[in-house]
């Protein structure tokens, strides 16, 4: 653990999932962001291990025995009185007390707790450094990436296969435009509907109505330092998700500061479509993400079967373009 991470209450967190249900429990309103909703946990010890910790404190609070866990998400967050850093596990094998599914129950601590859908997370009031471990939850393993491919029926063909097998996609056509480009994301519109989020690549121009019908904007790292390009964004689209590709720390700094959805980080590996571009490697992947107050999504060098192998480097998962067509 690095110096600054010594200076900050290391808290162990986990999210206990079962049926795409989620645990939650409700903090007491004498503590610090008493009254809010929480994910159990508590504080890693000196010396202790982060699963250790998990084991004690989810045993102490639910009375539930933690059997295996893997790694979600690590973010730092600094309140007016102090600065947590939340170490996040899911839980996805446990036994010992059960509580029911659809009830508000109690906790051994006498604090109300209750299952709720992933996808309801965002209904119920949390510590405001709980938003980053509710995003992580929320995306999915993979983040495909469109090719840039330079005719019309390429286009369509390619990212209607993407759409088919996975849940969030970038379309990244910097090689077409106008109207082209145009009947290309109408017709990849309609396919997708409510089924797929969709990104846009920020490099790409685009009418009104059609960024009203996407799940958000992917900045590129010359978008990601533009400030007006970015406050207009926002202005006209402020519900929309925002994300950008990084590739240093200035990057991941800058796109913590924007406050931004997701990141890519890149390249991990040697690339054919890059090869010039010294790796990063998994161990500098893993110093680089756990500066990121976001998701990370591994990208460069690497396929679906990297995910296990990204997630415990702190990744998100990973992201792609040839390999996920």
């Amino acid at each position: 653990m690095t110096d600054v991470y010594q200076k900050q209450l290391h808290v162990g967190v986990a999210v206990i999932i079962k049926d795409h249900k989620v645990l939650i429990s409700k903090r007491p309103e004498h503590v610090h962001q008493g009254g809010l909703w929480e994910f159990p946990g508590g504080k890693v010890e000196p010396g202790e291990t982060i699963e250790a910790a998990l084991k004690r404190e989810i045993q102490e609070e639910l009375g539930i025995d933690v059997i295996s866990s893997r790694h979600l998400i690590k973010i730092s967050h600094h309140y007016k009185d102090k600065t947590v850093l939340l170490d996040t596990h899911i839980i996805e094998q446990f036994a010992g007390h059960h509580y029911p599914d659809n009830s508000l129950s109690t906790g051994a601590e006498g604090q109300p707790v209750q299952w709720v859908s992933v996808n309801q997370l965002s209904h119920y009031a949390f510590p405001a450094a709980n938003a980053a471990i509710i995003n992580a939850l929320q995306l999915p393993p993979v983040y495909a990436i469109s090719a840039d491919l330079q005719t019309q029926t390429m286009a369509v063909s390619a990212i209607n296969t993407l759409l088919d097998k996975h849940h969030l996609v970038q379309i990244r056509l910097k090689s077409l435009s106008g109207k082209a480009l145009e009947e290309i994301i109408k017709q990849v519109m309609e396919k997708a509907m409510d089924k797929v989020q969709i990104l846009f690549n920020s490099s790409m121009r685009l009418p009104h109505y059609l960024h009203q019908q996407s799940a958000g904007l992917h900045l590129t790292s010359r978008h990601l330092f533009n400030d007006e390009f970015i406050a207009q964004y926002k202005n006209m689209y402020p519900n929309k998700r925002v994300s950008a590709s990084c590739h240093n720390q200035d990057e991941i700094e800058r796109a913590n500061a924007l406050k931004l959805d997701f990141i890519t980080l890149s390249p991990v590996q040697k690339t054919r479509s890059h090869p010039e571009q010294p790796p990063l490697g998994w161990e500098k992947f893993r110093q680089l993400t756990e500066l990121a107050a976001m998701p990370v999504y591994a990208l460069g060098g690497v396929q679906t079967d990297d995910i296990p192998q990204a997630q415990v480097y702190g990744a998100q998962g990973v992201a792609g373009i040839r390999c996920f067509s």
